[in-house]
């Protein structure tokens, strides 16, 4: 896979939770197991917007070269901010918190957090040559 599509893929990922969250977050709260109240609601679609701006950040790199410089950074911090929703979605459920649906996303932010990783690698050998 090339690191353009894997940028896509978060785009469209990162799009489709961020607009959920913002439009429907009772709906996406029901499927997870959860019930929110109207600040549970309102803090969901904070977490949203901020899906949308990640969104954003990925499509506007899609068509930037490994070479770039700002690409390790960019795959550095996400790697950051996967690592810390899995451990808070670890620790969620094992508290009893949600549903068995909680587990796609344990193992949504585990694959993105090994995909950064591993296209990190691919921009420092792109960097070399």
């Amino acid at each position: 896979m090339k690191l353009s599509t894997f940028a896509m893929i978060i785009t469209i990922l990162a799009g489709a939770f961020g607009l959920a969250f913002i439009f429907i977050p009772a709906q996406v709260a029901t499927f997870y197991g959860l019930t929110q109240d109207t600040a549970g609601l309102w803090v969901t679609r904070y977490f949203g917007a901020s899906l949308l701006f990640i969104a954003m950040i990925y499509w506007s790199y899609s068509h930037v070269s490994p070479a770039a410089k700002s690409w390790p950074k960019l795959l550095i911090f996400s790697i950051i901010y996967d690592v810390i929703q899995l451990i808070l979605t670890l620790m969620a459920l094992l508290g009893g918190v949600g549903n068995s649906n909680g587990w796609s996303t344990v193992v949504l932010y585990a694959v993105l957090a090994l995909g950064s990783a591993y296209f990190l690698g691919v921009c420092r050998k792109a960097r070399v040559n």
